[in-house]
């Protein structure tokens, strides 16, 4: 399908018209010359217009890998699994991934030393369940109420385990996964 310039046009003004229509792609057409072989006719090349800036973007075949996700990254360690029934997390990345995301009552009633239910997504089985964050007096900040049955030994965690977590800020939730697990040697990372 050849499109002349007018058509190309057209659908740029209409691009600039509908803000969802941002890119347009049109394809170029070039007559038979007297110096090319009867047989190529027409080429044609394939390339993206900018609707907004009436400029030309060539389309790139470069990989470009998205942000990690799991914002929480933690091996666990013996008292992750034992019969401590908590997972310590990580401070440091409380108050640059987590606490800017939580609403500011959650964030108050935790820091006050407040047990907070939260939601805790399992993407590995797709579940989701109710676990309790809260601060310990020795200044560190857990899950618990349910981390040992649901998912220490729910999940077969082991010490070395290593877990990924990240808070949703649209759902107000943790998502939770096994990034790779030591005892199998697997690791499901790109999953």
């Amino acid at each position: 399908m050849c499109w002349k310039l007018s058509k190309v046009k057209k659908l740029a003004d209409y691009a600039r018209a509908e803000p969802l229509a941002f890119v347009v792609l049109y394809k170029l057409t070039h007559k038979h010359t007297s110096s090319s072989p009867p047989s190529q006719t027409t080429l044609s090349t394939y390339r993206f217009v900018c609707a907004e800036r009436k400029m030309p973007l060539d389309v790139s075949t470069e990989l470009v890998l998205y942000r990690d996700p799991w914002e929480i990254k933690k091996k666990l360690t013996e008292s992750d699994v034992n019969s401590s029934s908590r997972l310590l997390l990580p401070l440091d990345c409380l108050k640059a991934h987590v606490f800017p995301k939580m609403s500011e009552e959650k964030v108050r009633r935790v820091k006050s030393g407040d047990d907070v239910e939260v939601l805790v997504l399992d993407m590995d089985t797709d579940r989701e369940h109710q676990l309790v964050f809260c601060l310990w007096k020795s200044g560190s900040y857990v899950l618990k109420s349910g981390w040992t049955q649901l998912f220490v030994r729910g999940l077969g965690l082991e010490v070395g385990d290593e877990i990924g977590m990240f808070w949703d800020e649209a759902s107000c939730k943790f998502h939770f996964k096994v990034l790779h697990k030591v005892a199998l040697g697997t690791s499901n990372a790109a999953a």
